[in-house]
């Protein structure tokens, strides 16, 4: 019989860290992952860019169906998002979502004169983070306002498929 090779060992991780692609929020000191959900991404305002001859340029909202996130988040809040591999933090959003009776929305193109802005800065928050491992990220509020959240992943700012749906982790602060 031939000699065994001998069995490198696997890396060593932090079993308390998650390592699955995802954002995650810490609950009782505990990783909890926060279920994306879908945004479908609807282009407003062409009414005003019929009328302009295209001079006015429309509107692209997401929107998330439900008046609230399933998860539940009281200050202070830490959260830990695992990242793609090739994507840096600096590729995700933290949206503030505005409240509708029956979904959530937020701007992601604004309409203007001649051409448009891209990215969702009218509803952006920004945020710090630290990196903790490869491609993990931890994300921490000592406070937050009452309200509706959501990480907006690398790729999904814009509607890029031909269903116009994206995702996005939501999370209400309450």
């Amino acid at each position: 019989e031939p000699p065994k090779a001998a069995e490198t060992p696997a890396p060593k991780t932090d079993p308390i860290l998650p390592t699955e692609i995802g954002v995650y929020v810490k609950i009782n000191k505990q990783w909890v992952e926060i279920q994306p959900e879908v945004v479908v991404w609807q282009t407003g305002g062409m009414l005003k860019r019929f009328a302009t001859a295209g001079i006015v340029q429309g509107d692209v909202n997401g929107r998330i169906k439900g008046a609230h996130s399933g998860t539940l988040v009281r200050a202070p809040a830490e959260f830990l998002i695992v990242a793609p591999e090739g994507v840096d933090i600096a590729e995700y959003q933290l949206i503030r979502l505005r409240e509708q009776r029956d979904a959530r929305e937020f701007r992601t193109v604004t309409g203007g004169i001649f051409s448009s802005s891209g990215g969702a800065t009218r509803d952006a928050i920004q945020f710090d983070s630290t990196k903790v491992v490869s491609r993990t990220f931890a994300v921490s509020f000592p406070t937050m306002e009452d309200g509706e959240y959501g990480f907006l992943p690398t790729g999904t700012g814009t509607p890029s498929s031909s269903a116009n749906v994206g995702k996005m982790y939501t999370f209400q602060a309450r």
